[in-house]
Order: C-alpha cells, then sequence, then structure tokens
C-alpha cells in the first residue's frame, strides 16, 4: 500500500527512522515507570544498557539485519522476477541449518532438514500460476546474498544475545538501519525530495501503512523474534522465517482482494506443516 504513493528506498527510510523513534519512547518511558523487583524495592520497567557491552556481534547483527538483508533482497528483486525472488529467499531456513552446524556446532536431525526442504517447496507452490520465474545471474547472486544475510541475522542474534537483551538488540540493529538507509534514500531522491518524500509523508495512507510497519512489523516482531531466538536453536528459529508467506497470502486476501489461488492453499499447508515437524 506505501510502495503506490513513493519510492522502496524512502519507504524503508521511513520506516526505520520511525521505527528508532519508537525504540527511543519505550526507552524513555520505560525507564520512568517503576515496578516491584520482588524484593521490596522497585526498578525500572524497562531495562536498557548498552554501556561497557561488547559490539562485535551485535554490530553483525545489524549488519545483516537489517542493512545487507534489506538491500539484497530489494535489489534482487530489481534483476528477477518477484516469484523467483519469493523463492530463493524460502531457502533461508536451509542456510539457517548449514550456519547453526558450521558456526553454532548445533546437532541437526534428519527431520529438520527434510521439513526446511519442504517448507521452501511449498513456498515455490505458492509462486505456480503467478508471473514467470524470470531470473538473471546477477539477479540469483545478490538473492543468495541475502539468503546468507538472513541466515546469519539468527547466528548472530543468539549470539549477541548472551551479553545484550532483545530491546537492546533491536535497538542497534535500528540506529544502524536508520541512518544508513536515510542516506541511501536522500541520495536516490536527490533533487526529487518534494515529490519522493515531502508529499509521502504528506499522504494519510501512507503514514498508517508506514506506522504499521514500523511499530508492529518492525520494532515489536524483531524484539520477539531477537527472544525467541535466543531461546531455541538457529535451524528451529529459521524455519519461522517461510511462515511469513502463509501470512502475506491471507493479508493479500483481506485487505488488497487478491485471489487465493488452490496452489497458494496446498502451499501454505506444506509450509505449516513443516514448521510443526521441525521444531516438534
Amino acid at each position: 500500500m506505501a510502495l503506490q504513493i513513493t519510492l522502496p528506498s524512502v519507504l524503508i527510510a521511513v520506516r526505520f527512522v520511525m521505527a528508532f523513534i519508537a525504540l527511543n519512547l519505550i526507552v524513555v518511558f520505560g525507564r520512568m515507570i517503576k515496578v516491584s523487583d520482588g524484593e521490596g524495592g522497585s526498578r525500572p520497567l524497562v531495562r536498557f544498557s548498552l554501556k561497557g557491552k561488547p559490539l562485535k556481534y551485535v554490530i553483525l547483527l545489524a549488519l545483516f539485519q537489517p542493512i545487507l538483508y534489506f538491500l539484497c533482497e530489494s535489489y534482487g528483486i530489481v534483476y528477477t522476477s518477484s516469484a523467483f525472488a519469493g523463492t530463493i529467499i524460502a531457502i533461508i531456513p536451509i542456510g539457517g541449518i548449514i550456519f547453526d552446524v558450521l558456526i553454532m556446532h548445533s546437532k541437526v536431525r534428519m527431520r529438520q532438514i527434510v521439513c526446511a526442504v519442504m517448507s521452501a517447496v511449498g513456498v515455490a507452490i505458492t509462486t505456480v500460476g503467478a508471473e514467470g520465474m524470470k531470473s538473471s545471474f546477477l539477479g540469483l547472486l545478490i538473492l543468495l546474498g541475502a539468503v546468507a544475510a538472513g541466515s546469519l541475522f539468527y547466528v548472530f542474534s543468539k549470539k549477541s544475545g548472551d551479553d545484550y537483551n532483545p530491546l537492546e538488540q533491536t535497538y542497534v540493529m535500528f540506529a544502524l538501519g536508520s541512518l544508513v538507509y536515510t542516506v541511501f534514500a536522500l541520495i536516490q531522491c536527490h533533487g526529487q525530495y518534494q515529490e519522493l518524500i515531502i508529499a509521502a509523508l504528506g499522504e494519510p495512507k501512507f503514514i498508517i501503512a508506514v506506522l504499521y510497519l514500523s511499530v508492529v512489523s518492525s520494532v515489536t516482531a524483531f524484539i520477539f523474534l531477537n527472544y525467541g531466538t535466543v531461546r531455541v536453536t538457529v535451524s528451529e528459529a529459521s524455519i519461522f522465517a517461510n511462515l511469513t508467506t502463509v501470512i502475506s497470502i491471507i493479508a493479500g486476501v483481506v485487505f488488497l482482494h487478491e485471489i487465493f489461488t488452490p496452489f497458494q492453499i496446498v502451499g501454505a499447508v506444506i509450509i505449516i506443516i513443516s514448521v510443526f515437524f521441525a521444531n516438534r
């Protein structure tokens, strides 16, 4: 809905800036509100401190997601079709398993591997009957970069979770993301700030869409995601990525009045079953 009004770079920049503002409000008001500490005293509702903590893993977390992932995904779609891009992005759970074994040294069951492959097949099935599977070698390479970045996000979310809580992880991610994408959008919109940025910010439809994308899809979702990733293996966490395809299909039917095809139904069922048994 928001992309009907402006460029993807402007949308992403505004989304990340608004998300970063929302995170700062959470930190400020969360520190002001006091709750019982269970020992007769009180503590701030929100625990937040970046002081003295190691930066290596949390910077890598922000580098891979949102910076590299969003860039690779956006430009990968330029050189391929959205159907092809969606199918390639669906192999993130397979990448998650590979990095889980290589970096985290986790033990992965054959059932999890089979379920990860089947979830990717489920995503591919949902694209049957969609636009042609246009691809190019450059587009494929860029999309594989998105897959690597998306997979490594789960690894470094887990590693940085040893020192940072989910709010702190998300804060660093969106601080760097908002900086990088604001610069990117300003460069791309040079000479057209009025038409592409100012005009978009004056559209209620755009503001409502971006508020949802920033507060719900970004702040809330990534806090939950960083919280959950620390508590399960990378292989278990990454396969949930393909559930976004199921949600996107349902949202398309409900909000954009798109047609729910038989292939989408079959693909969605395969994805849900795969995610269930991978974690079962």
